[in-house]
């Protein structure tokens, strides 16, 4: 666990370092955009500004089925919904792979365990708000702040689905069990009574959409931002944590929170 979240930390503060001295004039003198100035002039987010943004989050969050039923954004949420529907199909087939192969059952206390890709999504918005105070980069510093907002936002959604929802993980079922009697069961603790969405997920690809929006003009970036979501997300599949299902909702759900996020910058 200490290399892995090490590595990260390294991974992560140069990440962010590069980041903080393209975006901010403050920081070493490089070749900037004749536009990049701007960004000099961008409003530090304060700590009240950051909750009332939450509170507008979750209740875009929560509104989001009635500004369907009125006729908007129901292509992309049509498209979520055919999306996981066919995932829900496919996790008899494919859970089970992971589920009754010995050959993973050391994932769930190994390297990738859920406990290390939490640090890895957790630490990701320090890492860029303490290089920003490093470098007296607003830009990296407000990248920070809204990535928390993101993967706060999300938590809180994902939280209030999973009490709802209950669904199973594969790892609540038997080798060789019944893969499709899975919902509504409520084995988990208070703080974790399902499957459904994976919180690790949407809290990855939140965080990974504020920092791939914030610097646009990278084209590198949004590989980098998404790929690592992505990876961090796939893991669980191995670990028996989350049907793919759970995965394909969770990171949709990241996304959207993560665009809300920064729309509101």
């Amino acid at each position: 666990m200490v290399r892995f979240a090490g590595f990260f930390f390294v991974f992560a503060l140069g990440s962010a370092n590069v980041f903080a001295q393209v975006q901010d004039p403050a920081g070493p003198a490089i070749d900037l955009p004749a536009d990049t100035a701007s960004v000099a002039a961008e409003t530090p987010i304060s700590a009240k500004q950051l909750g009332k943004n939450m509170l507008s989050d979750q209740k875009a969050v929560w509104t989001f089925p009635w500004q369907v039923a009125k006729g908007k954004h129901w292509k992309p949420a049509t498209a979520v919904a055919i999306g996981t529907a066919g995932f829900i199909i496919l996790d008899p087939h494919i859970a089970p792979y992971f589920r009754n192969n010995s050959r993973f059952d050391s994932y769930a206390t190994g390297p990738l365990r859920g406990r290390n890709t939490t640090l890895a999504i957790t630490l990701t918005p320090a890492v860029f708000y303490i290089v920003g105070l490093a470098t007296h980069s607003t830009h990296a510093k407000n990248t920070g702040i809204l990535a928390v907002e993101g993967l706060i936002g999300t938590q809180a959604t994902s939280f209030v689905l999973k009490n709802a929802i209950g669904r199973l993980t594969p790892a609540d079922i038997p080798a060789h069990g019944n893969f499709r009697d899975t919902w509504f069961k409520y084995r988990g603790s208070f703080t974790n009574r399902g499957g459904f969405p994976s919180g690790h997920t949407a809290s990855a690809f939140a965080v990974a959409t504020v920092i791939a929006g914030r610097y646009p003009k990278h084209r590198w970036v949004p590989y980098l931002a998404y790929g690592a979501a992505s990876f961090l997300s796939l893991t669980r599949l191995p670990t028996r944590a989350h049907f793919p299902s759970d995965i394909f909702i969770g990171a949709a759900m990241g996304y959207g929170i993560g665009r809300l996020t920064l729309a509101r910058q």
